[in-house]
């Protein structure tokens, strides 16, 4: 039998096995070498990167000098002036006023996707060579009040709300801290709500250069102020000058409350209140419960003592509701080890416990 022609024979790839490598454990003399030779390789990229600048700063005083321009102004322009070169069409399309036109059209008849653009270039491109130019200047009215209405129009629903004006910030925070790596420029952001519709929180935002400036310097703490101008923009001039403290107020009081009762809860007295003065004398060692899960960012001391910040105390109050922060019952060894540490604390001076003033006529005989 002759053998098949080259014509007729069939080449089928068959793919190889993957190997299997083996794992190589490395001795430490190996593993020291190793780390050496990396280190090594870094160094020199570095002194690579650090001599690549400095000849760029040499070129830039050669630039300074012979065309007198300032150093800053050079390398600005020579490290990121070509972004500037860049430019955004603002001139409308009368193609793109036409394909937004047939798009507005075939959502109406339920078709959306990424594919409609490429629909709209394969079966209506004749249509568009069609038109006349006062249907292209009509169509293009018609997409240019579109587009002033999209941009400066009010949103219907919240989340259209929301999504807006968190694109909006991003840009905006973007742009400040582009500024600032241009020219140096700091600069502040305050924004809050205006009405209670909206379901949005205060938005703080500074640059590095100044991030400190109103609680160091100004000494107002930045949550304080978008409260009360969140007040003010709801209320008025009454809300701003109440509105915080009395939200602060309502939120502790609640917390108390929640308190008070999981520790009646845990310990069946009716009559167990919490004392944050003398927590472990009064409340610890009757009932042999601790406070477990609290933030450890907020100090466990009175509520009116530990933070004014708002968000701290929803957040507490949020935890105490939903049982992060609970109380806890101890186990007889577990109290012991307690009470042994706190003892020793005691006797070192770490802790000084609070005990009542002497009564001013103590050594006198009472009348």
């Amino acid at each position: 039998m002759a053998p098949p022609s080259l014509a007729t024979q069939v080449h089928k790839r068959i793919q190889a096995h993957p190997t299997c490598r083996s794992r190589v454990t490395l001795s430490k003399e190996a593993r020291a070498a190793l780390t050496v030779r990396c280190r090594d390789n870094s160094r020199r990229f570095k002194l690579a990167l650090q001599g690549a600048w400095d000849g760029l700063d040499k070129t830039v005083k050669t630039i300074t000098s012979s065309h007198h321009k300032s150093f800053r102004r050079v390398q600005n322009d020579l490290c990121i002036g070509r972004g500037m070169m860049r430019f955004k069409r603002s001139k409308l399309s009368a193609w793109n006023a036409f394909c937004w036109k047939k798009r507005q059209e075939n959502k109406d008849n339920g078709t959306t996707g990424k594919d409609v653009l490429q629909e709209i270039v394969k079966d209506h491109r004749e249509e568009y060579q069609d038109l006349t130019e006062e249907e292209k200047t009509q169509l293009l009215l018609e997409y240019g009040e579109y587009k002033e209405t999209k941009t400066t129009g009010v949103r219907i629903s919240t989340k259209l709300k929301i999504i807006d004006i968190t694109s909006t910030f991003k840009a905006v925070e973007s742009e400040l801290n582009n500024l600032r790596s241009r020219t140096g420029t700091e600069s502040m952001f305050y924004a809050t709500r205006g009405s209670t519709d909206l379901p949005l929180c205060g938005v703080i935002f500074a640059t590095n250069g100044v991030e400190e400036f109103m609680p160091s310097v100004m000494n107002i703490d930045n949550q304080d102020l978008i409260s009360k101008m969140e007040g003010f923009a709801v209320q008025g001039m009454k809300g701003a000058a109440g509105n915080h403290q009395k939200r602060c107020s309502k939120v502790r009081a609640s917390l108390r409350n929640i308190i008070n009762r999981k520790l009646v809860e845990i310990t069946k007295d009716d009559s167990a209140r919490m004392h944050w003065a003398n927590y472990f004398r009064n409340v610890v060692e009757p009932y042999q419960v601790v406070v477990h899960g609290w933030h450890t960012n907020i100090p466990f001391v009175n509520l009116s003592k530990a933070s004014s910040a708002l968000p701290d105390l929803q957040m507490l109050q949020r935890k105490w509701e939903s049982g992060a922060v609970h109380w806890r019952q101890l186990e007889e060894e577990e109290f012991q080890q307690l009470l042994e540490e706190r003892n020793e604390k005691i006797e070192s001076g770490e802790i000084i416990e609070s005990r009542c003033r002497t009564r001013s006529d103590k050594g006198k005989k009472r009348v």
